[in-house]
């Protein structure tokens, strides 16, 4: 653990300096990296975009996309079986032998109740998953941004959620969001406090994706939580 510290912090100290000296001047460090110990005077305060970094952290881009694939993947096994029952359904409306259709019913009976209980195991795998991973990306996140916060001197560190495209800036999501905000958030941002930038960075380099991050993600930087496994797939 301490080795992971040392090297977390020399590289936040690095991505520091170089994103501080091209864009951040008003928080530009000195030559060397600060030690934690001795941050360099600046802000107090400093915000990052929670969806940027939910977008751009490629390990949460390879959960996301693990976890949508095995929705996809066990929605299909849900939708077999539902189609195996609607096809006995169909079968028992034209079934003419009373002693048959009494079968067709009763066969019927024993489908939707392994579809549910299919249902509520998968719902449940899928829930587990998703909150260990949510937890672990999490403590990441948190990580990178208290050592951040350690070399830079900063005090507090809020983080926000906010459009990332211009496209996104014009939905009526955005206002909404903008004006009934669900906790205190800034409603402007300097960047000369905005750690985006940094945090994304560091994370990358100290927590990679553990296999090929996929090449198309979802915009607004989905996190894999649960979806209705009982749908079919997209």
């Amino acid at each position: 653990m301490k080795r992971i510290y040392v090297y977390l912090m020399a590289v936040a100290g690095l991505a520091i300096a170089g994103y501080m000296a091209t864009g951040l001047k008003a928080q530009a460090p000195a030559a060397a990296a600060p030690a934690a110990t001795t941050p360099a005077a600046r802000g107090t305060v400093a915000v990052f975009n929670v969806a940027r970094v939910m977008k751009d952290f490629q390990r949460w881009q390879y959960f996301a996309a693990t976890m949508n694939e095995e929705r996809q993947k066990k929605g299909a096994e849900l939708a077999k079986l539902r189609n195996q029952i609607l096809e006995k359904e169909a079968a028992g409306r034209t079934e003419t032998s009373p002693t048959k259709k009494q079968q067709i019913e009763q066969e019927m009976t024993a489908m939707q109740r392994q579809f549910e209980d299919l249902e509520k195991a998968i719902r449940k795998d899928i829930d587990d998953k998703s909150a260990k991973h949510l937890q672990e990306l999490f403590t990441q996140i948190r990580t990178v941004v208290e050592r951040v916060s350690e070399v830079n001197g900063f005090q507090l560190v809020m983080a926000y959620p906010d459009a990332l495209t211009e496209e996104e800036m014009k939905s009526p999501l955005y206002y909404d969001l903008k004006l009934r905000p669900p906790a205190a958030m800034p409603f402007y941002v300097s960047p000369s406090i905005d750690i985006t930038k940094v945090v994304v960075l560091t994370l990358n380099q100290n927590f990679a994706a553990p296999g090929p991050v996929p090449a198309v993600t979802p915009a607004s930087g989905t996190t894999p939580a649960p979806a209705a496994p009982g749908a079919p797939p997209k």
